[in-house]
């Protein structure tokens, strides 16, 4: 594959020390993830609290990760505006860091028509002029993107591929085969049956955990071991259930402070997970261990 946007992406998270970033726990773990052989980082998306961050701190996010990995590793930058013309300007911004590309949410709470939708992209990749991934998460929106709408997306050449969370079978199968999107699947329970169907890879907030069994993943299914990519995937499937238990990215951060990457902070309104949370992924993590399924 010739383009970026394949294999196993991760959402990072945000690590914060007393209220603002943790620059040094950011490097760290971003380099963990590089090593484990994850092909790109995404930052300031929905698993980064995004949402709860300023412009400034995601380009200081920006930097700290460009200063951390190898010259050249993919990092593509969040983007959730209802507004399209403070996207665009956030856009500019980003885009001057020359980042591999920027995710960009299709405008949350108004509900803009699909003529509205399209346009606020089209502004984004001019103003942006850098590779667009579509971020089409319609229960977090209120709006999905209609198949013709992405064809009309497809057609400028810097709206390159699609981030599909909460879609169908069938809507999975047609982005897939029938548009020339780059499928990264969003929704982490999908990902075995969309890598199956063709998707050349995920944007997987569950691949902070035990990101190398992700990675083994894409690998078995590139060797044609389509059994042993299912027995994986099926092992790590109770991982991912424990890890959506509560709001993303509690429990995720809470796995992470256990193992010692980040202090367990999140920005409200979102809170730490529960202890039972973090017990469940512990005793899954031992029956992980124990059947050894890689």
């Amino acid at each position: 594959m010739n383009h970026p946007f394949h294999g196993i992406w991760v959402p990072i998270v945000t690590p914060f020390h007393h209220g603002v970033l943790d620059c040094a726990s950011l490097a760290r773990l971003a380099q963990h993830l590089a090593e484990a052989g994850i092909s790109g980082i995404v930052a300031g998306a929905t698993t980064g609290e995004g949402a709860c961050l300023t412009l400034d701190e995601l380009l200081q996010m920006a930097e700290v990760l460009r200063e951390a990995l190898p010259a050249g590793y993919p990092i593509v930058l969040g983007l959730n505006s209802m507004d399209t013309r403070s996207a665009t300007a956030q856009a500019r911004s980003l885009s001057a860091l020359h980042p591999t590309g920027l995710l960009v949410t299709a405008p949350p709470y108004v509900r803009p028509t699909q003529s509205g939708i399209r346009h606020h992209f089209e502004a984004i990749a001019e103003a942006a002029d850098t590779p667009i991934i579509v971020y089409d998460i319609p229960y977090r929106t209120g709006v999905e993107l209609d198949l013709d709408t992405l064809l009309a997306l497809s057609e400028d050449h810097r709206i390159q591929a699609i981030k599909s969370c909460g879609a169908s079978v069938d809507r999975l199968m047609q982005l897939i085969h029938d548009t020339p999107l780059h499928v990264l699947i969003g929704e982490d329970s999908q990902l075995f049956a969309a890598l199956a169907m063709g998707a050349p890879g995920a944007i997987a907030a569950s691949a902070h955990y035990r990101p190398t069994l992700w990675v083994r993943i894409i690998a078995l299914l590139a060797q044609g071991d389509l059994a042993g990519a299912r027995k994986l995937a099926v092992s790590l499937q109770r991982a991912t259930r424990a890890l959506f238990a509560e709001p993303n990215p509690s429990p995720i951060k809470a796995w992470l402070a256990h193992q010692g990457w980040i202090a367990n902070e999140l920005r409200l309104p979102f809170l730490p997970a529960q202890a039972t949370t973090l017990a469940r992924l512990q005793a899954l993590d031992d029956c992980l261990n124990t059947e050894q399924v890689w």
